[in-house]
């Protein structure tokens, strides 16, 4: 089974390890639009053999249409069984994606659960998987990404901004797996809360990106520009609501 990842990354050094560890053995090739990053970004991607990085310049922006844009077109330039399109910080669960994927032939395109994981601290990166390590989160269902599909039989995915949601159109009635809350469903695991202070820098940084017709009149990446205490607040209520994910290891 031929399995393509595409993703993108701006400054993603911290993320990344995790993000390879997860992905880099379950398919043949990762495709990593990096978003002229200043970090170690890009040299951590180049040492993985099966990981293959593209630039592209949005002038120091954050352009959510033009992130839009390659969610939506890039993927048909593969050719593969299996298509995932999803951000760096962004997990598919179970750990074993080929097995799930054997076991639903029929399905064309697959909706995990979405799950906003939170922890305490960002944890230092020592080989082990991140889904061993934080297993705490609450149901989002607003992360109940389409980030998984059969290419061959999709014309058009039709993300929104964020991908956030779909409208996948094929060349005839498809198949769409909508997961529950089950312990060993589909997941997508969103990893923007790994620590307040970790959530706070890197919404600090994307903030300084924020600008230009696209913020001002449509608001993308609005929630970017959200001062120290909102955010508190929204990482202090997702603490005390998150409930444990994992009850065995996913390794």
């Amino acid at each position: 089974m031929d399995l393509v990842l595409h993703t993108v990354c701006f400054n993603e050094e911290k993320m990344l390890p995790y993000f390879l560890n997860h992905y880099s053995n379950q398919v043949k090739k990762i495709r990593i639009y990096d978003n002229q990053s200043t970090d170690r970004s890009v040299e951590i991607a180049s040492s993985y053999s099966n990981v293959e990085v593209l630039s592209f310049d949005t002038q120091g922006k954050l352009s959510e249409l033009t992130l839009m844009h390659l969610r939506n077109e890039a993927w048909k330039e593969e050719t593969c069984d299996y298509m995932i399109v999803c951000d760096v910080d962004e997990f598919l669960y179970p750990s074993d994606i080929h097995n799930f994927l054997l076991n639903h032939p029929e399905v064309d395109v697959f909706q995990p659960q979405g799950y906003d994981m939170v922890c305490d601290d960002f944890p230092s990166y020592d080989g082990r998987s991140l889904t061993d390590i934080v297993r705490w989160g609450c149901p989002a269902e607003n992360y109940s990404k389409m980030v998984c599909f059969k290419p061959e039989r999709l014309i058009n995915i039709n993300y929104g901004p964020g991908s956030h949601l779909a409208a996948p159109t094929g060349h005839d009635d498809l198949n769409i797996y909508k997961a529950g809350q089950g312990l060993s469903d589909m997941k997508l695991l969103h990893f923007k809360n790994l620590g307040f202070e970790y959530r706070l820098q890197r919404h600090q940084i994307l903030q300084k990106r924020l600008g230009g017709q696209e913020f001002e009149k449509y608001g993308f990446g609005f929630h970017y520009a959200f001062d120290s205490e909102a955010q508190k607040i929204e990482f202090l209520n997702l603490k005390k609501n998150a409930v444990q994910v994992f009850e065995e290891s996913t390794a």
